[in-house]
């Protein structure tokens, strides 16, 4: 599933114009991106959280040459399934 066809199934179970569910996606996921730069934790009850990790630096190698290179400190997007979510994936008793 892509962001056209999420924004397709809002539009379908809100009974809203695309228009408006795409405005609706592009808030949801522009708040989330915000916050994740602030290094705030979003949290979405029985959805999932998501954070931002450090990455630490490592020693590489150019893929290109072979040459080694040194790859900087990174700031990574992190999500982590809540419990609703969990349970929907994996059914108990089935």
């Amino acid at each position: 599933m892509n962001k056209a066809d999420l924004t397709e199934k809002l539009a379908q179970k809100g009974g809203i114009p695309k228009v408006r569910a795409a405005a609706y996606i592009n808030i949801l996921t522009e708040a989330i991106q915000e916050a994740l730069v602030r290094e705030e934790k979003v949290t979405i009850s029985d959805f999932g959280t998501f954070t931002v990790s450090k990455r630490r630096a490592f020693k590489g190698h150019n893929p290109k040459n072979g040459k080694p290179m040194n790859v900087p400190e990174r700031r990574i997007p992190v999500f982590r399934a809540g419990k609703g979510l969990k349970n929907s994936l994996n059914p108990s008793g089935k």
